[in-house]
């Protein structure tokens, strides 16, 4: 019910003629009740509002449609002001001209009437009697037209914005996948070289991990649960490369695996831990890598040690988009909602991240 209530509400909002015709409609009718209620007769103010309707109709649509597009809005007040003293001139001698000779004598009025003249070279009683009442509706107009403009125009703003920012996290997001399937293939590249037994099962989690950043990230908001099997799966990837020579831990805690979350996040994080941590390390590097989410709120922490003196990267390896390209995500996406922290030592790298998932202004205007 409510919603056929909203579709006939639309398709009478896109009727300009019917909108107008309803507008002026409740106006008098208000007009002629809120008078009503003082005492008057219903028949003497009925006569007495349609009397006054010509001249305001005149004032109101000369007002809309001439003076404010091709006057006001091209800054040509001078004239503006000019057409405007004229109108207000005309209008209210002819509504002192339809009260003399219309609604008098319907009223019974046997008052002598004033010459055209006398009712054109008066200005007191135009000016005192009948201008106020021939502009209060093209007045309200006015109001209600610039109020309007400014939410259509708010409107469109947010809509620009919003594709605007839809654009710049597909291109954000584009960055990602080639990045992380470069790294990927690299890792694969040096298994197969040495026909590593391990070569078949990470192309199988390079499959899944394909096939889930080609399907499922194409969506604005993933579950949580499936962004941690992501991780767990990159996780065990890079564990087939480094094996024992790597410690690792990662612990998750979710209250609600439905929880949602903007799609590749938390894994180029980790990512970013391998890439400068674990990569160029040839010790016994360490990653810890905590997750949890407790009613709807997100902490998580990624720690990995590094090298103090940084090895050269001739092949740009580790130049990338990195943590730059997290802070652009997140700014997008978690705007005012978030918190990122990075503590960097000489031997150590840790990213604190604290995010309000349910704060999604994307999902929210979806």
């Amino acid at each position: 019910m409510m919603k056929s209530v909203i579709n006939i509400g639309n398709d009478i909002a896109k009727n300009r003629v019917l909108v107008h015709v309803l507008a002026w409609t409740a106006f008098v009718v208000g007009w002629i009740v809120y008078a009503a209620l003082w005492g008057n007769p219903i028949y003497e103010l009925v006569v007495n509002k349609f009397c006054y309707l010509v001249p305001q109709l005149l004032a109101t649509y000369f007002l809309l449609y001439y003076q404010l597009p091709k006057l006001v809005y091209r800054k040509k007040y001078g004239w503006f002001l000019l057409s405007l003293g004229l109108a207000a001139y005309f209008t209210s001698a002819l509504a002192r001209l339809i009260k003399i000779y219309v609604y008098e004598p319907a009223m019974g009025s046997n008052l002598p009437k004033d010459s055209l003249y006398d009712i054109f070279t008066q200005l007191f009683p135009l000016v005192g009697q009948y201008l106020l009442w021939v502009y209060i509706p093209p007045i309200m107009a006015v109001i209600l037209k610039l109020l309007k403009d400014h939410f259509v125009e708010k409107q469109q703003f947010e809509q620009l914005r919003h594709e605007k920012t839809i654009a710049e996290l597909n291109f954000l997001q584009a960055q990602l996948h080639p990045h992380f399937l470069f790294n990927t293939l690299n890792n694969l590249y040096t298994l197969t070289i040495y026909k590593s037994e391990k070569a078949p099962a990470l192309i199988l989690k390079l499959s899944e991990m394909v096939d889930y950043m080609f399907k499922e990230c194409k969506e604005d908001q993933v579950s949580v649960a499936k962004e941690v099997q992501l991780l767990q799966n990159y996780i065990d990837l890079e564990l087939l490369r480094y094996g024992d020579r790597l410690t690792l831990t990662f612990n998750h805690q979710i209250d609600d695996p439905s929880t949602t979350i903007a799609p590749l996040i938390l894994l180029s994080i980790v990512e970013n831990a391998f890439k400068h941590g674990a990569s160029g390390d040839l010790g016994q590097p360490r990653i810890e890598i905590e997750l949890s989410v407790q009613k709807g709120r997100l902490h998580y922490r990624v720690f990995n040690t590094k090298v103090a003196v940084a090895q050269s990267d001739f092949t740009d390896f580790k130049k990338g988009i990195g943590v730059d390209n997290i802070k652009r995500q997140l700014a997008l996406r978690y705007p005012g909602t978030h918190n990122l922290v990075t503590q960097e030592e000489p031997t150590s790298y840790e990213l604190l991240l604290d995010i309000h998932l349910e704060a999604n202004p994307l999902q929210k205007r979806a």
